[in-house]
């Protein structure tokens, strides 16, 4: 192996390693929001973009967002949901579930409230109507 191929491959090595840190990092945040006090939210706006990778089609994606506002802690506050899909028709389907102004159920994590998600099995109960229920009591106090 020459010393230009080692070197390329440590780049390669290196930066899955990084994804793989930030990937792992991600999950973890997403495990500990699910015991965040949940708040009741607004969604804003909804878009779908195409993100293309330097013009290339085989890098091509679309990319659904959902941007919402919500109030913790006597503030107000934003925070924005987006999935990527391959097809467009899939991205405007799943865009489609949700309707600007509609009441989305945002955890917020209560050491930084501007800090937040939402989890799509969350929302389900608020589309057809019905309260969310909470996975987690708190304990007050």
């Amino acid at each position: 192996m020459g010393r230009q191929d080692g070197l390329w491959l440590a780049i390669s090595l290196g930066t899955v390693a990084i994804l793989a840190v930030f990937w792992v990092l991600r999950r973890m945040k997403l495990r500990r929001a699910r015991t965040w006090p949940a708040q009741f939210g607004r969604l804003d706006s909804t878009a779908v973009r195409l993100y293309s990778n330097g013009g290339q089609a085989a890098g091509s994606k679309f990319i659904a967002e959902l941007k919402y506002s919500y109030s913790a802690q006597g503030q107000q506050y934003s925070g924005g949901l987006s999935r990527s899909f391959l097809l467009k028709a899939r991205a405007d389907r799943w865009i489609g579930n949700y309707a600007i102004g509609q009441r989305v159920m945002v955890r917020y994590n209560p050491a930084k409230p501007r800090d937040s998600v939402i989890f799509e099995d969350e929302q389900a109960g608020l589309r057809s109507g019905e309260a969310p229920k909470e996975r987690h009591q708190r304990s007050p106090g």
